[in-house]
């Protein structure tokens, strides 16, 4: 157990520091990376706030048919 705990600590420090070096050191692809998580960022928040909506909507409309019931 305490083998499979140092490997999983290993892949994440790794990791982290890959992350990192790209960071630090190649400033091209870091504004690349960031570009893309924003982009992903605004897609999530867009297809949230269509959700939102339709449910909103769904909701007014189950209240309506309450009140009107």
């Amino acid at each position: 157990m305490k083998i499979i705990n140092r490997f999983f600590l290993g892949v994440v420090l790794g990791a982290v520091a890959g992350i990192g070096a790209v960071v630090l050191f190649a400033p091209d692809k870091r504004n690349e990376w960031f570009d893309e998580i924003h982009d992903k960022t605004q897609d999530i928040l867009v297809e949230f706030n269509r959700a939102a909506k339709e449910y909103k909507e769904e909701l007014e409309n189950d209240l309506a048919a309450r009140q009107a019931g």
